[in-house]
């Protein structure tokens, strides 16, 4: 059994600055404003891309996912007014077509089978969120009638929404407690059996044959008395009520036993969650975390929570499993386990360098000579024309290929002359213009929700730049640009390096800041320490929740922050970003890149090998911008860094070729061919290097983020 000490001291989770923001970036207020925000939580900085985004837009209607539960804010019916409840099993997920013998998709349906109203609700009563964390939030209801101070209503429901909550517990105050159900109670029974503490129970079986429980204590001292109005609505006898309710959803088959642990667990309920990752978690070559559950009510009962699988692989024997067990709606089962600390450890932390490792001694002489030849003539290259962009992304991808090149020429082919000078002058020059905040569309710093966005979407729109200005993909975009800069100061470690590191900290502050004493950015914008990778989502109402889609591009954003941590002289920077990286792979390795012994997946689904777009609630084996089958794998390919081999297994790459990309690889005639044979180094580095070195004539069409230089080198360094 491995423990871990619960001090906060000598965490690595420092602030990287508490400055205020640079001034190349001016300030601007988003044309998106938060809604519903409690008002103490207004000047805060904003979690744009947690789980629970859906609650501060637009109507606030849209659903969010605690995993295995859904949850919706509903007050445009009549019959339903409050927190709805959903939780699907896998024989109600609904799927897509299987031209190819794999859904092309699946989806789960939202059904409301249980509901936190009061009597006293209708269509205007009030919906607020607050207490923002890394794994949570909470929600208040409350009528128009007993609004009072926004901040402290004079009757309300008050729900802590945490990510994998065993119950769901409403906190009722001087209210009439109701329950709603959209497919309907068949009957509903109080349990005769008196319970310890105060507690009630009752049951409410639900018309597609699943049994619910609710657990009731009074604050005052009174049962609450439950009675069916009919079968959409029950309603309480006993009257205004303050105390605490929780619902919990019985498994099926298992009803029995999984009802005793609810028993034994009712009256403690997790607030929020505590990341901690002190300096002796990441010694040596191992990686761990922890997670704190602050609990509230009654912290002698014995405290549940559910677990994801990548969670159960590193989770210490100090929690224990119970045999409750729930599937989520797009990562397997979840099971709950006993225990308010989840010590989570990673035996390997993973570490890569800029260049792959052993390099020296597998690329020949030979290969190093067409590697020269090569990079002679992509220094020639306009670096500017290919950087200079109205895209953060594609300037990123560029910046980043001419890095790779300069990279290659210094390190590999060992050039202290004028090639590597006319490589780095003309990287520097290309980089500057972002350092400065010159290019095309600059980067504002956003005083409403409090982050670095592209003034491009305030100017042109919500969809520019990939919704760069709405918060989407910024670990894809800011990645590139980490990336570069790190090979940039490990090449010439002196060169502006007050501004660079202003610069590079200002974007990993607002993607990835690991403090929230740091006023001025949100804690982890896209990186979900639960989930264990990065949603890409930001502003933007979803009616199926957060979305992943490159994890590629994801991991890069950890690799590059571990190498620029390592020439920053930030060992903290380095161990966070090899942790995230592993943490990452495993989460990778479990729900998105389907090898055929998947178990978290549908059968029906892992034979397209990776998930294309990965949502909260749904999963749509496609991509944003191509139905083209060598995109929606692909975009799984980019970058080729040292960084990709460690998260993509040689027996995944082995079957994703097979069966889908070897008989179609033949027909590609532009850029992502050039992907497809990079990921194919792995299987056949000489068929790769075949195709890339071949003289016939014809230029090898690359991605707009490769250069052949790279290419070759990569394909040539590959282990056998």
């Amino acid at each position: 059994m491995r423990s871990f000490s619960q001090s906060s001291q000598d965490s690595i989770l420092q602030p990287i600055s508490t400055d205020p923001p640079l001034s190349i970036f001016q300030q601007r207020a988003h044309v998106v404003q938060p809604m519903r925000i409690r008002p103490r939580d207004r000047t805060k900085p904003l979690a744009t891309n947690k789980f629970y985004g859906n609650l501060m837009n637009g109507d606030s209607h849209a659903p969010i996912w605690t995993h295995p539960y859904g949850l919706r804010w509903d007050s445009n019916s009549p019959s339903a007014q409050g927190l709805g409840i959903s939780h699907i099993d896998d024989n109600m997920k609904a799927f897509g077509p299987s031209d190819s013998g794999s859904s092309k998709y699946y989806i789960n349906p939202f059904l409301v089978s249980m509901g936190l109203s009061a009597t006293e609700f209708d269509a205007q009563h009030q919906m607020t969120v607050g207490d923002f964390g890394e794994f949570g939030c909470t929600m208040e209801l409350s009528p128009v009638s007993e609004a009072g101070n926004a901040d402290s209503p004079r009757a309300y429901i008050r729900v802590p929404i945490v990510r994998g909550m065993a119950f769901i517990t409403g906190m009722y105050k001087g209210l009439t407690p109701k329950i709603f159900s959209n497919i309907l109670v068949r009957t509903l029974t109080r349990d005769p059996r008196p319970m310890s503490g105060g507690w009630v129970k009752y049951r409410f079986l639900i018309e597609d044959g699943i049994t619910w429980l609710l657990y009731a204590k009074s604050d005052q001292g009174a049962t609450l008395a439950l009675v069916m109005r009919d079968q959409a609505h029950t309603e309480a006898t006993s009257g205004k009520f303050t105390g605490v309710i929780q619902i919990a959803k019985l498994p099926v088959g298992n009803e029995a036993q999984a009802e005793s642990i609810y028993d034994a667990a009712v009256g403690v309920y997790a607030t929020s969650g505590q990341l901690v990752v002190q300096k002796r978690y990441v010694s040596s070559n191992v990686g761990a975390y922890e997670i704190k559950w602050k609990l509230a009510g009654n912290t002698k009962q014995q405290f549940i929570h559910f677990t994801l699988p990548h969670h159960r692989d590193v989770l210490t024997d100090i929690c224990k499993p119970t045999t409750i067990v729930l599937p989520s709606t797009t990562k397997g089962k979840m099971v709950a386990y006993v225990g308010s600390s989840w010590h989570l450890y990673e035996p390997e932390r993973l570490s890569a360098g800029f260049l792959p490792d052993g390099w020296e001694g597998i690329v020949t002489e030979d290969k190093k000579n067409m590697i020269r030849k090569q990079a002679e003539l992509d220094a020639d290259m306009d670096f500017d024309q290919q950087t200079n962009l109205d895209s953060m992304y594609f300037a990123g991808k560029g910046l980043a290929k001419f890095a790779l090149l300069s990279l290659v020429v210094t390190d590999v082919l060992k050039d202290n002359g004028a090639l590597k000078a006319k490589c780095i002058d003309k990287l520097k020059s290309s980089f500057e213009r972002f350092m400065e905040n010159r290019q095309m569309f600059p980067l504002v710093y956003d005083t409403t929700w409090k982050g670095l966005v592209s003034v491009q979407g305030l100017d042109n729109g919500a969809l520019s730049d990939f919704g760069n200005t709405w918060y989407n993909d910024h670990h894809y975009h800011y990645g590139y640009f980490v990336h570069t800069a790190a090979i940039i100061r490990h090449l010439d470690p002196t060169w502006r390096a007050d501004d660079i590191s202003s610069f590079v900290n200002s974007l990993i502050r607002d993607v990835a800041n690991p403090s929230s004493n740091d006023p001025h950015f949100p804690v982890f914008r896209s990186f979900d320490w639960f989930m264990g990778h990065s949603w890409s989502q930001g502003i933007f109402i979803s009616l199926d929740g957060k979305d992943e889609e490159s994890t590629s591009e994801d991991i890069n954003l950890y690799y590059a922050m571990s190498l620029w941590g390592r020439v920053n002289n930030n060992p903290g920077m380095d161990q966070l970003g090899q942790l995230m990286l592993t943490i990452a792979r495993r989460s990778i390795q479990s729900y998105f890149l389907l090898e055929s012994d998947n178990t978290n997946q549908p059968k029906a689904f892992i034979g397209n090998k990776v998930t294309g777009i990965l949502f909260e609630n749904k999963v749509d084996h496609a991509t944003y911008f191509s139905p083209r089958i060598e995109c929606i794998q692909g975009i799984q390919m980019i970058p080729a860094t040292p960084a990709l081999p460690l998260v993509r297994r040689r027996e995944f790459v082995q079957q994703e070729w097979t069966s889908l990309l070897e008989s179609r690889v033949g027909e590609i005639q532009d850029g992502w061919k050039s992907i497809l044979m990079m990921n194919y180094a792995m299987l056949d580095k000489e068929g790769a290097w075949q195709y890339f070195a071949a003289d016939n004539g014809s230029p090898v069409p690359l991605d707009d983020g490769m250069t052949k230089t790279w290419a070759l080198f990569y394909v040539a360094s590959m282990q056998s």
